[in-house]
């Protein structure tokens, strides 16, 4: 059984992207805006608002907006879903939820009310003061991967927008909505649901500064920079490997190696293969085949 992709876009993604790219500290060393853009960000808000953000961050554990935005009629702004969600009678929050095979957590009025506050105040303190060529350039993107879908073309379409990442049909899955996202670049996330997936791709919407080299160069010659990164290559190549049989082989810690799968995905040198809740991985020689060009235009131009 095949899946269907569609491409989406709307503000309030991004909202809760950058949201979650500045909350979640795990991911902030992966990220390429770093620890620096967080400090910058953090100083804009006052401790008590802080710690009000990392509480209700806590209290929604798995829960997900996407499928509210993605279902959202009217205009998704943050201002235009906000109060359209907050609208939602306590049946529709939940009618919305079930449709997705979403875990409904029991306090779901008073999450939406305090996932509401916390997002107008990350509107009015960040969200509403960053580059509006941001949201232009992933409207854009969103429009320009729309019109490379068609004739059947879903999967591939889906492995080059995630630079690599290959999501075999599974029984159940009938739709995959694509979303570009800035804030947690080169990061690719994904919510799964029963029969839907949601996943936010790395876009680099932002031209690099002059003279400067483009940020999808910059990983790929940076993952290829390091001698373990290099190692892990050259056994995926020719061959799928599981990650707990990619720790065997190196011989480092789990962390270690998923450090650096994540700098070798961000680059687009591997493939995520993806099965239910299997996942291995590949050598992409796409990423590979491309360096040689890529290197000689930045030096050129």
């Amino acid at each position: 059984m095949s899946y269907r992709v569609e491409v989406d876009f709307a503000p309030m993604y991004e909202c809760i992207a950058s949201l979650n790219a500045f909350l979640y500290k795990q991911n902030h060393t992966a990220m390429d805006a770093g620890k620096l853009w967080v400090r910058e960000v953090q100083d804009r808000f006052a401790p008590v608002q802080l710690q009000k953000m990392r509480e209700v961050i806590s209290q929604t554990g798995d829960f997900n907006l996407n499928p509210y935005i993605w279902s959202c009629p009217g205009e998704r702004t943050v201002s235009g879903f906000l109060s359209w969600f907050e609208g939602l009678t306590t049946g529709e929050l939940f009618e919305i939820s079930g449709r997705f095979g979403q875990t409904v957590p029991a306090n779901l009025p008073e999450l939406r009310s305090s996932a509401a506050e916390m997002l107008r105040v990350w509107d009015a303190g960040y969200f509403s003061g960053i580059d509006p060529q941001i949201l232009t350039g992933l409207q854009s993107e969103a429009d320009s991967r729309k019109k490379t879908l068609g004739g059947g073309n879903d999967m591939e379409v889906y492995e080059q927008a995630t630079a690599g990442m290959r999501l075999y049909p599974a029984e159940e899955l009938k739709q995959i909505i694509l979303i570009p996202q800035y804030h947690p670049r080169p990061l690719v996330t994904s919510a799964f649901f029963d029969e839907y997936i949601f996943t936010s791709y790395s876009s680099d919407v932002l031209p690099p500064e002059e003279g400067r080299p483009a940020a999808a160069l910059l990983r790929l010659t940076r993952a290829l920079s390091d001698e373990t990164r290099l190692y892990i290559l050259r056994l995926l190549t020719g061959q799928q490997l599981g990650f707990t049989e990619i720790v065997k082989h190196v011989g480092l810690s789990k962390s270690t190696i998923h450090y650096h799968l994540i700098a070798l995905r961000a680059a687009g040198l591997v493939i995520a293969h993806v099965s239910g809740k299997s996942t291995s991985y590949s050598l992409r020689l796409e990423a590979l085949q491309a360096l040689p060009q890529q290197i000689g235009t930045y030096l050129e131009s």
